[in-house]
């Protein structure tokens, strides 16, 4: 009998043994959230029309707000997109969505020495808007920066404000998920056919 057997037996055993109760811990897992849940929390957001429109509006403002500051001028770049909200709103179907509201550009670089006051009164603007004042920063280098906003806390719609510089000047939104009009009026899922 080959002494290195009985551990490669009990090695085995040991492995199913982990394995089956790795997967009966999966199992256990709790659900996710419920359509009632769902459509509870997105409720207490405006409708994706609205959503849209508060939206356009803090972009307006804050263009302006650039273009008196430093003078810049702006041009629309790309169209408004949306898609349907995705896993972790169960049940939605058509009723809810996300949207990505077109790219304002405005070209050229912003200089070094202008990028925290603009980063400053973005902030001053997105804060009015529910927005965190102070960004993530995902570049800061000389000559290329590139920041996102989050909602604040106690407002999460996973709706982001996108900012940055490099050979030119951007700002973009795209919306968390938000029930369509109909969706929002009805206040639940649709009813289903023969009901």
């Amino acid at each position: 009998m080959n002494p290195a057997r009985p551990h490669t037996r009990r090695a085995r055993w040991t492995l199913v043994g982990l394995t089956i109760a790795t997967l009966l811990a999966g199992g256990c897992s709790t659900e996710g959230p419920t359509v009632p849940d769902t459509y509870t929390k997105l409720m207490r957001r405006p409708d994706i029309d609205q959503a849209q429109a508060t939206y356009t509006e803090m972009l307006t403002a804050i263009r302006d707000r650039l273009t008196a500051e430093f003078g810049r001028t702006w041009e629309q770049r790309g169209d408004l997109s949306g898609a349907a909200c995705l896993n972790d709103y169960p049940g939605l179907n058509a009723d809810g969505e996300s949207r990505t509201l077109p790219r304002w550009l405005s070209p050229g670089n912003l200089p070094d020495n202008q990028w925290a006051r603009a980063q400053t009164l973005l902030g001053e603007i997105a804060t009015k808007y529910g927005f965190q004042p102070t960004p993530t920063i995902r570049v800061d280098k000389p000559g290329e920066h590139d920041v996102v906003y989050h909602k604040r806390d106690g407002l999460p719609d996973e709706t982001l404000l996108y900012f940055g510089t490099a050979k030119n000047t951007d700002i973009s939104v795209s919306t968390g998920c938000h029930l369509t009009a109909d969706a929002h009026r009805r206040g639940g899922p649709a009813p289903s056919p023969g009901t």
